[in-house]
């Protein structure tokens, strides 16, 4: 029996909880340690300011024993830097192991993700098999893989798979071939818009990410209708909002046509306000 319940310990999230909680009895202990510092740093600057025939007197032989504060104040002292040190060291080491488990959710996604898009690539091929037309979007495929697999920052192993696959199949002109083959690799590639009205600020900068959006796709010659029904698809899944949120529009609006599979087109900007003078 003991057995069967280790065996459903996720270790991962067993040693994050015992990190963090680390982290926190390091913080108090530095805080408490603070107090004690400041307390006896009082007491050994008054200690020290007194008049030297007070400090021989203190020190004859027969006097009572007197406390040491700038002792207890380097002792203190260094309690407090000690909970620092350890603080930081668990802080980095929590922080890599969330890098390499980041790291390795994304190399797993993008791995699932390309052999989806293979096999769709391979479907538009049909029964005769077209291989330049093929290796052509292959070749494509990569160079939209790597654009959007290439901004650490952009936290796309997140979003659910089937939407990440959906976005590049519209950009590499494989929609038809992926809604026929959506169940074979997500249960919904198009998750629901997320519930309530935005705040006016917000739809201001979706209304301008959308506009830098389609000047890039009105210079794309071929399958603009679907990149269209992509783009308005994109904008409503929930990562969006925070992106938006985060980010300048012009940032914003780079990475989602990263995860639609096109180029975005810089060359669009805000229209200068007229000089009245």
């Amino acid at each position: 029996m003991e057995r069967g319940a280790d065996s459903d310990l996720d270790v991962q999230a067993h040693c994050r909880s015992l990190a963090l909680q680390q982290i926190g009895m390091l913080t108090r202990i530095a805080e408490i340690g603070m107090r004690l510092v400041e307390a006896t740093g009082a007491k050994a600057i008054a200690q020290a300011e007194r008049p030297e025939a007070e400090q021989a007197e203190a020190l004859r032989a027969d006097a009572p024993a007197t406390v040491d504060h700038g002792l207890a104040f380097a002792r203190h002292a260094h309690t407090v830097q000690r909970a620092l040190a350890l603080r930081a060291r668990t802080a980095d080491g929590l922080c890599a192991r969330d890098k390499a488990e980041r790291k390795a959710r994304r190399a797993r996604q993008r791995d699932h993700v390309t052999e989806a898009l293979f096999a769709l690539i391979w479907d538009a091929a049909g029964p005769t098999r077209d291989l330049g037309q093929a290796e052509f979007r292959i070749t494509e495929m990569h160079d939209q893989l790597d654009e959007f697999y290439g901004d650490e920052e952009d936290r796309v192993e997140d979003r659910p798979v089937g939407s990440v696959i959906a976005g590049l199949a519209c950009g590499l002109r494989l929609s038809e071939q992926w809604h026929r083959r959506a169940t074979d690799w997500s249960d919904q590639p198009f998750p629901p818009p997320p519930a309530g009205t935005p705040a006016e600020n917000r739809e201001r900068r979706r209304a301008r990410v959308r506009d830098l959006m389609q000047h890039t796709i009105d210079g794309i010659v071929v399958g603009q209708a679907a990149l269209r029904a992509g783009l308005e698809a994109r904008l409503e899944e929930p990562d969006v909002e925070a992106l938006i949120d985060a980010e300048p529009p012009m940032r914003a609006a780079r990475r989602l046509c990263a995860s639609l599979g096109i180029d975005f087109d810089a060359a669009y900007r805000e229209p200068k306000q007229p000089d009245t003078g």
